[in-house]
């Protein structure tokens, strides 16, 4: 005969009352069996406080309630489990086990242990395991990526060293770098990739060393493959460690950089040779520049000569014009003086010898015709004095010879000679007069010849503490592209004259509108400014 629940209870000793029962972080219940006949009146007689957390109410609320109460685990093959370890005495581990949820317990997954504890009672153990699981196939999902990333990398060696530096890992990139198969080459020492002269110097032991201090260490060298072959790699390795800090071991990843280096090589050698050609052009550049600045030291030393030669043929033009201009001026007064007193002394002498003959005719028709021709040669005297040296500029200053040579010329051209002309007498030396006459003499003259003008406007003044002569005519004026004053005599002559005075000559002219000539000649600061209209 079943015993009834309270007779049960009373059998049951309290395990909740136990430390390791209370403090267990398992969910732990108690269920008895009341009737071996009827599975559903399995009731919970006792719970820990974990499992009356991971059900969502408290102990007291669960004692009592059968597996009709938990519909779905009533349902499950781990109820009727339940009977089989009453009737065997022994643990049954179910492992992970999935549960769709109910009102008492939320969908999940639970590892469920049952355990037979006195009589008609047995423990099942539960813990809701649905994060631990998840985050586990996260990590071995992860992992597996991992590993198909790092044996699908083929252009990266990818090895994993223990802390010894033994090879435990292997990528199919390092088997195509290095020719190794996996079989081959796991469990040896990854010092057998280096030259044998840098495993003398402990250069791997090194390596591993300065990873395991610093983290990580990068260093590029020769590397050995299985057929003896080398290759420039770019070896990076770095130490793995876990959540305690400990070393687990190393991940190095090579690179081949043989490629590279040996552009690099390319490049340094294209460097040197076009350094080495940069140094012999400079070196040529050098000794070019050095030719040219004798060159130009030596044009620079013809061109002082030559400026000594202009200057010493200015002087010596200075000179011949000084020079001709006393000649011109002694011949004038020679044939004013000597020429003229002679001839007017045979004139005088002529008219006595007419005076004595009235009687005889023919004496004197004679005279007459003697007289005009010492008339008319005291008249060429004259003329040819004025032309070589007009007594004017001599006696009355340049205001007046400029005016008498205005009127000549207006006289002997028939060409209409306009001039201003200062109101006061100018204070100019000789050399000064003598040029702005002269320049003015042969700018009406290539007027007269060449310029086909009907008028000419001609002034002198100061301006600035300069005599300006401007000379302006109304003919046919010219090209100043075709212009060269080198061509002309009397350009020359003219500038010549004003730069000789460290004056200034221009000329300008438009085709079919006339042209101008100004002189610019410093003079004293006496000099009037006023200017009078003839």
């Amino acid at each position: 005969m079943d015993k009834t629940p309270s007779e049960t209870d009373q059998q049951v000793p309290r395990l909740y009352d136990s430390e390791a029962f209370r403090d267990n972080r398992i969910g732990v219940v108690v269920w008895h069996l009341d009737d071996s006949t009827d599975l559903r009146s399995f009731r919970i007689v006792d719970a820990n406080p974990i499992a009356a957390k991971l059900m969502g109410t408290t102990i007291e609320d669960l004692r009592g309630k059968t597996l009709c109460a938990f519909p779905k685990f009533l349902e499950s093959d781990i109820a009727k489990q339940c009977v089989d370890v009453l009737r065997s005495g022994k643990l049954l581990d179910f492992g992970d086990v999935p549960y769709a949820g109910d009102e008492h317990i939320e969908e999940g997954i639970y590892s469920i242990r049952i355990f037979p504890i006195l009589g008609d009672c047995v423990g099942v153990s539960f813990e809701n395991v649905t994060d631990q699981r998840m985050a586990e196939r996260a990590a071995r999902e992860s992992e597996e990526r991992f590993r198909l990333l790092v044996e699908g990398v083929r252009e990266y060696s990818i090895l994993h060293l223990d802390p010894n530096g033994i090879i435990v890992g292997w990528n199919t990139g390092a088997e195509r770098l290095k020719g190794y198969r996996g079989d081959e080459i796991i469990g040896k020492h990854f010092s057998v990739f280096y030259p044998p002269e840098e495993v003398q110097l402990g250069k791997p032991e090194q390596n591993l060393r300065h990873a395991a201090e610093m983290g990580q260490s990068e260093v590029e060298g020769w590397r050995i493959r299985k057929d003896g072959s080398r290759f420039w790699g770019n070896v990076v390795i770095t130490a793995l460690r876990d959540s305690h800090g400990h070393l687990r071991g190393f991940a190095k990843l090579t690179r081949d950089m043989t490629e590279r280096r040996e552009k690099e090589e390319q490049l340094r050698r294209a460097n040197q040779q076009l350094e080495l050609r940069v140094r012999q052009r400079t070196a040529d550049l050098v000794r070019v520049n050095l030719e040219l600045r004798t060159e130009i030291a030596e044009r620079e030393k013809a061109e002082e000569q030559l400026r000594h030669t202009l200057e010493q043929l200015r002087a010596l033009a200075a000179r011949l014009q000084f020079v001709r201009e006393e000649e011109r001026m002694r011949m004038a007064r020679e044939i004013h003086d000597e020429l003229g007193q002679a001839c007017t002394a045979l004139k005088m002498d002529i008219a006595l010898l007419a005076r004595k003959g009235k009687t005889q005719l023919q004496i004197r028709s004679k005279a007459d015709s003697a007289m005009r021709l010492i008339d008319n040669l005291i008249q060429s005297m004259r003329r040819m004095a004025s032309e070589l040296r007009p007594s004017t500029l001599d006696d009355l200053g340049l205001v007046a010879a400029l005016e008498w040579q205005a009127q000549e010329y207006e006289t002997h051209t028939e060409i209409q000679c306009h001039v201003e002309l200062p109101t006061n007498p100018l204070v100019l030396d000789s050399n000064r007069s003598t040029a702005i006459f002269r320049i003015f003499q042969e700018a009406l003259t290539n007027i007269a010849r060449h310029a086909k003008a009907t008028r000419v406007d001609a002034s002198l003044k100061t301006v600035n503490q300069k005599l300006v002569l401007q000379v302006r005519d109304n003919g046919i004026g010219y090209d100043p592209k075709q212009l060269k004053i080198g061509r002309s005599l009397g350009l020359v002559g003219m500038r010549e004259r004003a730069l000789l005075l460290e004056g200034e000559f221009t000329i300008e002219g438009i085709p079919g509108k006339g042209t101008t000539i100004t002189v610019r000649i410093p003079v004293p600061s006496s000099a009037p400014s006023g200017v009078e209209t003839k």
